[in-house]
């Protein structure tokens, strides 16, 4: 039963296959053009879709005009740095060459409170 079953569906395939080539033979070329184009359409639908790319030229410009902004902007925002000279005097003041001047405290309220370190 088994071998009935197996060649009685590869028998109504091939009748099947038969049956619809020589429906196709018998078309105009209209209609054969209208069924391929038909056919062509079904397949591109079937094909996976991938929105990210629709986005992704978008995307890409967006980013390149951020960083192009961030970039010219940033220097304007930029302010002055007073914090630096401190910290190289911080520097100054921990080296091992120079214990002598961090002993002297008092120089340095006296430097940090004349008109020329103030203006």
């Amino acid at each position: 039963m088994s071998e009935r079953s197996n060649q009685q569906p590869d028998q109504l395939a091939a009748a099947a296959k038969r049956l619809l080539d020589e429906s196709v033979r018998d078309l105009d070329q209209k209609t054969l053009l209208s069924v391929q184009r038909a056919r062509l359409n079904a397949l591109n639908l079937a094909l996976p879709q991938r929105p990210w790319r629709r986005w992704a030229g978008a995307m890409a410009l967006a980013s390149v005009i951020a960083l192009t902004l961030t970039l010219w902007i940033w220097p304007l925002f930029e302010g002055n740095h007073s914090h630096l000279p401190l910290l190289e005097d911080l520097e100054l003041m921990q080296s091992s060459e120079n214990i002598e001047l961090s002993e002297d405290f008092e120089f340095y309220d006296w430097l940090a409170n004349s008109p020329a370190a103030t203006g």
